[in-house]
This record gives structure tokens, sequence and C-alpha cells, in this order.
């Protein structure tokens, strides 16, 4: 497209400013785009980005510091590539007649502002001496330049190594080690499925009592009124028992009846199966322990599969062993029922990555794709009179419809609605320890909370008279409130009962009790608190009890992604001591981002030691920072080898930078072999700009013959330029049948230019169809769906909050009341999103106030907790 062909707008954005810097013109078109897409919230920002797929971390302190240029991504970075690929779909939205910057335009400024920055940036001192910031319970690192790719202290015991086929997961194959069975797993997995009379035992919800109800003794479970899915779930039953392998996942929110559609379909299962259900010591830990005992004709049941196959490494042993059973016709016929809550489990473990990106669900993914039967939330149509007419046999099904909760009849009987309004009239003390529950699940606990935990933590929520009034029983008290059952059925915690312990194992918990959060106000908690930040004292809890790496990495993160960043790193610091590459990671990032380029080499070399394989690339980045390029080179080139194809782009813009684009090019070709074309795009961009038009096109044609739809529009772009409309025309629909929606876009503006309104309205509508179709996948929505969700996800829903709050933030600073407009700013941040708190240090620089601005940008870098400033929440 031709310059002259953009709006205003796009010229502004796309040129410096007089006395304007790179760095400054990358930020400023940064923030520009943003504003364009509404400026959307972080906190939005960053869930949308692990909604993605696969899932991409954001953190709100990068973001900051990217939109105000403090600091300017890395070529490497998947984190930009996602936003601004986010960021320009939505702006198309929300501001008509905007034509998007082409990718390789934003890729020039970055590069630019990145080399200015590198030029101007004082050398610390050279990488090379570690400082002893070795955690307890570390080795001294060894040298990241020689590692031992074998070198894995496995500290698994009693297990002997698999010794099946290899099992495909799209990224290499799983065999070896990585596929282990335990010794002393029982002769034959399960029980006779006649033996399971009691559907509770198999995790259905209990149902609320009718107390008002004279009659007979009301059915337990309560009667059931099949629907169009349990018609389903039964032709599935039936090709079991006619000898096939398959597996069914019921795909719903909380309290629909996924579990007890499961339950009445087993009681369709012939005599003879049996029926297995893997949950302790864990339940991928089980299940790995006895699949060398399944036998033909057995039912596994995976309910809340999430907890099998959710777990990073051994959630996938899981996926490969389970898809090993099925597909064993030694084994056949096995029948598999799971269940799955859509947001955020089944979409997280079915996300397709993007090319080159980490996969780190591939087995989950094939073995849960097209198993999915989804289970409406609500009654509707015939089903409802199927309901009335049943009346006579249990009342509490047609109560539920008189409740007026529109149709939602499973929820009413679970006692979910009795659950919220349990909560909301709880006593002080009872209250707290539910929403100490209810946080800690929010911000990535476990679902087994320790009892102490909920003690310690429940004193983050009193106030000072709240506490002094209480009395010294006052948490046995509130635990009793806490766990009584509503209407007999379930109740806000429930207490984990220890199973019968397997041969050498124990529980992770030790001999502390446990409990368990009610789904219902879990999926309550996750909308109505997601504002609300919690006080030092949780964070001391969590630290002090949580008892699984995942819990102490999940709270960590959300820690930091609050700016609490001394509570972030003492939790990564005692999941580091089980030498977790991601919680060593984690520590070497934060120390990047406070400018601690010594205890970052430290923790990235730890890292990489652990098997983080991006922590060579990033250890690289650090080298190319302070000017050692063969260092960085080392590293790039090392974690290329271990399968991590952006690093092929960072050795693409280095040799760039240092002035060999021969050498750029073979390395681009090589990245493009390895499914990454950006590299290509990216140089192809360089030659244009530098004048050399046909090695720039032919590039762009190498990218596009990739896959590269970015690369085809550009080429289009430089046709439409040269006049060659027709070639140009003939690009552009090459690219919108790969999906390209701008190219859709601009064939529409090609067809109304021509005069052909007709095909031009036919293009304009593909172009809306794809972007309905992807607000429907973002929102859960389903198409044919006959019931719309309560509040479907409209951006300023999501942070519409948080955005308010910005306003009034700019409005107290205005008004000179500076407390006023610092409390608000940390209450936007509380929700995980910094852009006020960046804002108002932005506008006090305006102002002149540079101790002011220098006050909050203290907080932006060292966190909200390193000045020990009272939270806004009391």
């Amino acid at each position: 497209m031709g310059t002259d062909e953009r709006s205003a707008g796009d010229d502004s954005r796309g040129q410096s400013h007089a006395g304007e810097s790179a760095v400054e013109c990358f930020a400023r078109c940064l923030r520009e785009l943003h504003q364009a897409a509404g400026s959307p919230a972080h906190a939005e920002l960053i869930r949308r980005g692990l909604a993605h797929k696969p899932p991409i971390r954001l953190k709100a302190a990068s973001l900051s510091d990217w939109f105000t240029g403090r600091s300017t991504p890395t070529a490497r970075s998947t984190q930009l590539a996602f936003l601004l690929g986010y960021l320009e779909k939505i702006a198309d939205n929300h501001t008509p007649g905007r034509q998007p910057t082409p990718p390789e335009q934003w890729r020039q400024r970055r590069r630019l502002a990145e080399n200015e920055r590198r030029a101007r940036r004082p050398s610390p001192s050279t990488p090379g001496t570690r400082p002893d910031h070795t955690a307890p319970g570390h080795t001294a690192p060894g040298h990241v330049d020689e590692p031992d790719p074998g070198a894995h202290a496995d500290g698994r015991a009693a297990t002997v190594v698999y010794q099946g086929d290899p099992i495909d997961s799209g990224h290499g194959t799983l065999t070896g080690p990585g596929l282990h069975r335990t010794i002393g797993a029982p002769e034959t997995a399960g029980r006779p499925v006649r033996e399971f009379t009691d559907p509770f035992a198999l995790e259905v919800h209990q149902a609320i009592d009718a107390p008002e109800h004279t009659g007979k003794a009301l059915p337990v479970p309560p009667v059931y009124v099949p629907r169009a899915h349990d018609r389903l779930l039964r032709a599935a039953v039936e090709r079991a028992a006619g000898g096939e392998s398959t597996m069914v996942t019921l795909v719903a929110g909380s309290s629909t009846g996924k579990t007890r559609a499961c339950w009445e379909a087993l009681q369709h299962v012939p005599n003879g199966w049996r029926l297995w259900h893997p949950i302790a010591p864990g339940r991928p830990e089980a299940t790995l322990a006895e699949l060398s005992a399944v036998r033909p004709r057995t039912v596994l049941w995976l309910n809340e599969a999430q907890f099998y196959l959710e777990p990073d490494e051994v959630g996938e042993r899981v996926a490969a062993e389970v898809r090993e059973l099925l597909r064993d016709p030694a084994l056949a016929p096995i029948f598999v029922l799971a269940t799955l809550s859509p947001d955020p489990y089944w979409d997280a473990l079915t996300a397709s990555p993007s090319a080159g990106a980490p996969d780190p669900h591939a087995q989950a993914r094939a073995l849960l794709t097209r198993t999915d039967l989804r289970v409406p939330d609500a009654f509707t149509g015939t089903d409802l009179d199927e309901v009335r007419a049943r009346a006579g046999e249990d009342p509490r099904p047609a109560d539920a419809l008189a409740s007026g909760d529109g149709g939602r009849v499973t929820q009413f009987l679970a006692g979910a609605l009795a659950l919220l309004k349990r909560y909301d009239l709880a006593p002080v003390g009872a209250r707290e320890v539910i929403e100490a529950a209810m946080d800690a699940r929010r911000l990535g606990h476990g679902p087994a909370l320790r009892q102490a935990f909920l003690e310690d933590a429940a004193d983050a929520y009193l106030t000072d008279h709240e506490s002094d009034t209480l009395t010294d029983d006052w948490f046995e008290q509130a635990l009793a409130y806490a766990t009584t059952r509503v209407h007999g059925a379930s109740a806000p915690l429930t207490r984990i009962r220890p199973r019968r312990r397997t041969r050498d194992t124990t529980r992770d918990s030790g001999d502390q009790p446990t409990y368990r959060l009610a789904d219902y106000l879990e999926q309550h908690a996750h909308h109505a608190r997601r504002r609300f930040c919690p006080r030092a004292s949780f964070w001391d809890a969590a630290h002090e009890h949580a008892h699984t790496t995942e819990d102490l990495l999940n709270l960590a993160d959300a820690a930091r992604a609050r700016l609490r960043l001394r509570h972030a790193q003492h939790l990564y610091n005692k999941a580091a001591n089980t030498c977790d590459p991601r919680a060593l990671m984690s520590l070497a990032e934060l120390r990047d981002e406070a400018g601690d380029h010594e205890g970052a080499e430290h923790w990235y070399r730890e890292a990489a030691d652990a098997g983080h394989t991006g922590a060579l690339q990033a250890l690289g980045n650090l080298w190319e920072r302070v000017g050692n390029h063969t260092a960085a080179e080392r590293l790039y080139r090392k974690a290329a080898r271990t399968g991590d194809i952006s690093a092929l782009h960072c050795l693409v813009m280095l040799r760039v930078g240092m002035g060999d684009l021969n050498g750029a090019e073979r390395l681009a070709n090589e990245a493009s072999d390895a499914g990454d074309s950006d590299a290509l795009s990216a140089l192809a961009q360089m030659r244009y700009e530098a004048g050399d038009h046909d090695g720039a096109e032919r590039l762009y044609r190498q990218a596009a013959d990739a896959g590269n739809t970015y690369a085809l529009t550009t080429l289009a772009q430089i046709r439409e330029e040269a006049g060659d409309h027709d070639g140009a025309e003939r690009l552009y629909r090459q690219a919108a049948d790969a999906g390209n929606t701008y190219a859709l876009g601009t064939l529409g503006r090609i067809r109304e230019a021509a005069g052909d309104l007709d095909a031009a309205e036919r293009l304009y509508q593909q172009v809306v169809n794809a972007q309905l179709e992807r607000f429907l996948r973002s929102s859960n929505r389903r198409a044919g769906d006959p019931r719309l969700p309560d509040r479907a996800y409209h951006p300023s829903l999501g942070y519409g909050g948080a955005l308010g709050l910005l306003s009034l933030v700019q409005a107290r600073e205005r008004m000179g009341d500076r407390n006023g407009a610092e409390r608000l700013a940390r209450e936007v941040a509380d929700t995980g999103d910094t852009h006020a708190l960046t804002a108002l240090a932005q506008f006090r620089e305006e102002a002149n106030d540079h101790d002011g601005a220098e006050r909050v940008w203290g907080w932006l870098r060292s966190g909200l907790d390193a000045d020990d400033a009272p939270s806004v929440d009391g």
C-alpha cells in the first residue's frame, strides 16, 4: 500500500518527531498503538497473553518499561510479537479507518531503538566472575558454555524405563526415561464397575436437601433428566462396549453436571468392566504408577482432568501414556471419561502454538482433540418440561426452576447459590478464612490448602479492631462455620480426607489437615476479587506453607505481576531450592530488570545448567548488551542446537548489528528452514530501506514461500507502489486465502476503488466474520449454543474498572490530591496492571515534579513492598 493511502494518523505514527531519539520514537509509537486500541489495561493484556495458543507470559513491569521507553524489548521477544499483533487487531475495531503498521516496520523501529540503547549504554562490569548468590540447597554452578545435556539428577526411585514404541509429540518423540512406570503397581488397575455404588466417591457434587418436603425419601443423587449430551455420551459407551477404545471429555463450567453425566453413563457400562480412578498420592503420579496394571474393558475416570494433564512434564507423560492405552489393540477396549472447564483448562491444554514457539502441552492436545462434548450451563426447551413433569419424584429440580435463575438447575442443586449466601453472611474470622482460600486459588495455589496456611493468611484480612475482638478459639470457630455443609450439599471449605497410602509414598502435605475450596466460590473469586491484592501476611503465609514447587511458582508470578517483588523473590528462592528451571529463570529476570547484571548472569547460568533453554538465549542477550558479540553468538548457537528456533533470529539480528548482511541472510534461511520466517522478512525490510529493492523482494518471496502472510502483504504493497496493481491484487488474494484479514480488507478497498461495490461488500463482510469468530473464541461462546453467557466478554467489562481508575488518578493529580492519586494508582497495580503508576510518573515528569516522579518510578523498579508502603487494602 502506498504511503499516500495511509491515514494522517498513520503518517505521524510512522515518523520520528524532531529531536526524538530512536528509543523515544519506538516507545511513543507503542503508546500510540496502545491508545488506538482503546488503552487496554495491563492486566487484560497479561490475561490475553495467557489465553493465547500457546500461552504468552507478559510481565506488568516489562509492559510499563516498553511503553515509557525505560527498556526496549529484544529481537527474540515473543511477548512483543504477541503484544503488537493483539493491539493491531483490536485497534482495527476501535479506530475505524486505521491501517495497521506492517510488522517489518515495527521490527525496524525496535532494531534502531536497541542499537541506539546499546551504543549509549555504559558497560557494566564484564560478566564472568560469579558472585556468591547460590541459594540454599544449590551446588556451585558449572560453566554454561560446556553443559552436559545428559547430566540430570533424576531422583526418581524404584522406576523402570518404559520400553514401548516412541510416542510422537509433534516436536520430537518421548521415549526412554521420559516415560516410566513405577515398580509395585497392583496386578490389575481399578475395581469392578458394579462395586461403585456411591456417586460422591467419584466426585459427583452433593445435592441440597428439601427440608419442606414431607413425603417419601428423596432419591440420592437427585432425579436425573437426560439431555442431548447424555445421548451422545450413551453412544460413546456403546462404542466402547462394542470393542472400540474411546475417550470423551465433557467440557463446561463449574457445577453444570459434567461429573453427574459421567456417573449416569457409567450405569450403562456392561458388567465385567472395571473402573480405575487414580488419585493417591497425587493424580498424575498415581496414573503413571498403575498404568502397567491396566487391562482391557477398563473405564479410566479422569474427573477434573487438568490435575492429571496440566503439570508441565509429568502431565505430558500422563497424556502420552493414556494415548498409548487408547491406541494399543491388545488393551482394547479402554473407555476414558474426563471432565474439564473450558476456561482456562480446555483452552490452555488444546492450544496450538505458533511456529517456533514452545509447545508445553503437545501430548495433552493430541489426547484431547476431537474428544470434547459440551455440556450446556442451563436447561432449555423440552428439557424444562421434563423437569417439571418429574416434580412428583423429586421436587428439587422444579424448585431450581422456580428460583428464577434461568434454567440453571444443576448449579442450584449443587448448592452454588446457597454457598454464595453463606459466604456473604459469614461472621468475622470465618469470612477471612474463606477469602484467604479464595485468593490463594485465584492467585495460583493448588486445590489442597493447608490448615496452617489458612490460619496465618487470614490475618491479612482482619482489621486491628476485628483482630482485637476475636476469642482465642476464633480459628476453630471459623473453620467450623466454613466446613458446614449448606442444605446438606457442599461447604465453602471441605476437609480433604487422606486416602490409604500406597506403598513407598507419603502425602505432600505431611500430617497437616488440608482443605479444598468449593468450585463455585473459586469461580466467583476470579471475577469478584480480581482487583484485590492481599497484604504482606498472606504472602508470608504462602512462603511458609506452600508445599509444592508449582504452588510456589504460581504465587510468585502473581506477586511479581502486582509489584510485590520482595515476596516474589522469596517465593522464587524457595522454589529454586528444588533446582526448578523456571524458578531459576524468574530469579534471573528479576535481577536483570533491577539492573543487577552480575546477579542476573549467575541465575541465568543456574537456569541453563538446570535445562532451561531460554536461559541460554537470555544470557546471550546479556553478553550482547555488554558488547561481547563472540560470547553472545556462541550462546545463541548453543540455544539453537537445543531446538530454540528463536535463537537463530537473535543470531540474525546480531549479524546485522555487526554489519554482516550476508551472514545474516544465511542464518535467516536456516531459521526459515526451521520454521521461523520472520528473520527473512526483517532482513527484507532492511534491504528495502537501504535501496536494494530487488534483494528485498527476493527475501520477501522466500518468506512468503515459507508461509509468512505478512511477507505476502508487504510484497503486494511493493507491487502496488510500483504500479503493478494486478500483481498486487494476486498477492493480496494469496494472503487473504491464507487467513490474513488485513489482505481481505485491502482487497475490499481495491474493489471499491474500481467501482465493484458488491465484491467490496462481500470482502468487508469476510473481515467482519473473521473478527466475530475471534471474538466468539475469546469469550468462550460457541456457534449454535442456545444460551448466551450471562456476561459476554467485552474489553470494557474485562478491564473497565482499572481503566476508570486510571482516569481518576489523572483527575486527582490535576486537582493537587497527590496522595489520592498515588493510592488509586496503587489500587490499579494490585490487579496486576502497572499502567496507572507509569502514567502518573510521566504526568509528574511533564509537570517538572521530578522528585514525585522518581518516587513512583522507584515503586516500578523495586516493587510496592520495597519501602513498606501500605497496601490499598488497608
